[in-house]
């Protein structure tokens, strides 16, 4: 594990150390057990999230462990995590353009628009596959 560069993009370190201990047999027997592992961290992040004192760093622990499961489900499903998350990325910021770009956003500025007005932005250059 010492070898896994410390420059690679976390996504991708996050991988290559699941692949790694996969390959000596540290893992689940399927792709319902990373599913099911994913579950049991958004609980944990609620449950810190939820403390009657907020401690961040344990939340942030939690946030961690959950990106690393859903991190785990690409590995299974043989999808490289740091490409879907660029692809999502970029579908992302092509929607929130049409929104920006949108005749209401021009006229009224985007902040001024309601969450529900761009939200309905959203769905419209969703239809449109943007």
């Amino acid at each position: 594990m010492k070898q896994l560069p410390m420059a690679l993009p976390s996504t991708l370190r996050a991988y290559k150390a699941q692949k790694k201990a996969a390959g000596v047999g540290f893992d689940w027997p399927d792709v319902e057990g990373a599913f099911a592992k994913i579950h049991e961290e958004i609980d944990e992040l609620l449950d810190e999230m939820q403390a009657e004192v907020r401690d961040e760093e344990k939340i942030s622990g939690e946030l961690g462990d959950l990106l690393f499961a859903v991190i785990n489900v690409s590995r299974f499903l043989k999808i490289n995590p740091e490409l879907a998350l660029n692809k999502t990325t970029e579908k992302f910021i092509r929607r929130f353009q049409a929104i920006e770009e949108s005749e209401s956003a021009k006229d009224r500025g985007l902040e001024n628009l309601s969450l529900e007005e761009m939200d309905n932005l959203w769905n419209r250059a969703k239809i449109n596959d943007l």
